[in-house]
């Protein structure tokens, strides 16, 4: 589980405050007093740190410890160039802090709140009674008057964290934040200068980053590095010598540069970026073994208002404002994923996190409710109609013929927070608006491919998605791709309303029974089941009046909180997995690479040369 930075310390009640160890982040997992220490990338630290293991070893349980090795100092302060000494000279006060107890006796802990979880650890740090092995302590709710602590002390930082939170094993989470007090930041070593003056070896390091899959230049590192320290990189750099730049840009220097494959990580601390990207006055501190340099990305504070929004603690009642709209929300507590221990405020708050990306998929469309009022693993049902008597006065619907009822019924429309808010408080987990709008209710905005495996592999739908667009790549026909959220992916084709359902659902069955006859024995255009088993059903039927689509970031009712994620077509290939998705990393996505369907409501697509095949076929 990762913390995630942001820009200031804060008081909550519902938060507990450490300090930001500095050290290597290690695992240690004991069983019948054989001790595995080992990194987040799997890193052996035992033969390195052969005195933590010997201390862990006399732990009386079975455990998994989750911890920071470090060097204290006198005043129990640590730093990490003291342990990139101690790996030298073998000198200093050698500690493994550790903060959370992951198993303990063949029991899994991750369920347990972190309250829960530390309390268990204290007694088992209590009990080892050996002082290289020590408890990270905490206090409550006052976190600006920890954070003044820290930075009188001069430590890294403080680690923020819900007292309620589970463990999010891999996982960076908003239920775990960082503040720092010195500016620290990963790098990759990309190279070296030339010496000059009385230094040898090498003069300076030159430094990058990954910035959206790009190795980024961010600077020269000379400072830090003593004789020691500069023939000690000289020769772990000497193997990764190579010709070329591992950057796609020219890089400018006074001195000639060396470069390397960027393989190796070291930590630097400096004063601040500059408006380009660049480290100003970058010190080195050590080379971070732990880390792999794929994991190297550029750390930008998020705001401590954003994160409070995501995890929002959760009360059995609360009442929220919204959109000048005073939005009840009940029964907060109650657990709507009952192996992951989501509840339904957890859902709730996902939802307002995403409200702005949502809404535009929403605006104008009447809804279908699917409520599970007792979470996933209970009965559900479906709601068309409206019951107006009990909706809030503010909530806006439209009338409309329901064939099913024989009669007209109340649909909701879903056009702002308060209304998003209200219809998961409801119990809707999934969120399912009509493919067309109260303007145009006859003519969707969209075709859309329904990609539906039936025990086969998901690389068979990836296989059939791709089959689709390369089918109308040709056409010059825009299409938009993204995880059901469920098992299958979905394909939209954007018709800008100007054409019936009749006619894009005889559009969507030309492409199906084009795909079909390509891909024969992976794929099925029958809607029986017992015809499709073990084939990938190409779902064309969705394209009529009442239907509907999960939209795009609705989280689905299926172990694991998946979630429907618009995807670049680059993505769609064999390495994609529906649950790589989840309402606990969306948000996070979202920030990192942006809203990816953005212009989804804009474009335009000339289907007449399909609809003249489409008629052609439907006469012969």
């Amino acid at each position: 589980m990762l913390a995630t930075l942001v820009d200031a310390p804060f008081d909550d009640a519902d938060w507990l405050f450490e300090t930001k160890w500095d050290g290597y982040r290690a695992i240690a997992a004991v069983q019948n007093h054989t001790v595995q220490l080992y990194s987040r990338n799997e890193k052996d630290f035992g033969k390195d740190y052969p005195a933590v293991v010997a201390a862990v070893e006399n732990i009386a349980h079975n455990v998994v410890l989750d911890g920071e090795i470090i060097v204290l100092d006198s005043k129990k302060n640590s730093h990490f160039q003291s342990l990139q000494n101690y790996k030298t000279t073998g000198k200093g006060n050698l500690v493994y802090m550790v903060f959370d107890l992951l198993h303990l006796n063949g029991v899994e802990l991750q369920q347990l709140t972190l309250l829960e979880r530390k309390s268990l650890l204290k007694d088992v740090v209590t009990q080892l009674k050996d002082k290289r092995v020590q408890y990270s302590g905490h206090v409550l709710k006052k976190g600006k008057e920890f954070f003044e602590k820290a930075r009188h002390q001069q430590w890294e930082g403080m680690i923020a964290k819900k007292t309620d939170s589970l463990y999010e094993e891999g996982r960076r989470s908003a239920s775990w934040l960082k503040i720092k007090v010195t500016n620290e930041q990963e790098a990759i070593i990309c190279g070296f200068t030339a010496p000059r003056g009385s230094r040898k070896k090498l003069g300076a390091l030159v430094l990058g980053l990954y910035d959206d899959k790009q190795l980024k230049y961010i600077g020269n590192c000379g400072g830090g590095l003593n004789e020691v320290t500069l023939d000690m990189l000289y020769k772990k750099l000497q193997p990764l010598v190579q010709q070329a730049s591992p950057f796609g840009r020219k890089i400018k220097t006074d001195m000639p540069i060396t470069w390397v494959k960027p393989k190796l990580v070291c930590q630097v601390k400096f004063s601040e970026w500059t408006g380009d990207g660049i480290l100003r006055m970058p010190v080195f501190l050590g080379l971070r073994e732990d880390k792999p340099p794929a994991d190297v990305h550029p750390e930008t504070p998020k705001t401590v208002q954003t994160m409070a929004t995501a995890t929002t603690t959760v009360e059995k009642d609360r009442v929220i404002t919204l959109n000048s709209k005073k939005v009840n929300l009940t029964n907060q507590q109650k657990i709507y994923w009952p192996q992951e221990k989501i509840t339904k405020g957890q859902l709730v708050d996902y939802y307002l996190s995403v409200a702005q990306y949502i809404l535009p998929h929403l605006k104008d469309r009447p809804m279908s409710l699917h409520r599970f009022p007792n979470g996933i693993d209970k009965p559900s049902f479906y709601q068309k109609d409206l019951d107006l008597e009990q909706a809030p006065a503010w909530i806006k619907s439209v009338a409309l013929h329901a064939a099913s009822a024989r009669r007209d019924v109340d649909y909701l429309l879903c056009n702002n927070e308060a209304t998003l808010a209200y219809m998961v408080n409801l119990g809707c987990i999934e969120i399912n608006p009509w493919l067309s709008r109260t303007s145009k209710l006859d003519n969707p905005d969209y075709v859309v491919m329904d990609l539906d495996p039936e025990n086969i592999d998901f690389k068979y739908v990836v296989e059939a998605a791709l089959h689709i667009k390369a089918f109308l790549d040709p056409y010059k026909i825009t299409t938009f791709c993204k995880t059901s959220g469920s098992t299958g992916l979905h394909i939209y084709i954007p018709t800008g309303g100007k054409h019936s359902y009749d006619t894009g659902r005889l559009f969507a069955e030309y492409i199906a029974r084009h795909v079909n006859k390509q891909l024969p024995k992976s794929t099925s255009v029958t809607r029986a089941k017992s015809a499709r088993n073990k084939k990938v059903y190409l779902d064309f039927l969705q394209n009529s009046r009442g239907q509907t689509v999960a939209s795009p970031y609705s989280v689905r009712p299926r172990p694991g909180a998946t979630v429907s994620m618009p995807l670049q077509w680059k993505e769609v290939n064999e390495k994609l997995k529906i649950s790589d998705f989840d309402m606990f990393n969306s948000l996070e996505r979202i920030n990192e690479i942006g809203d990816i369907w953005r212009d989804i409501q804009s474009a335009k697509n000339d289907l007449r040369r399909f609809i003249q095949d489409v008629e052609q076929s439907a006469v012969t």
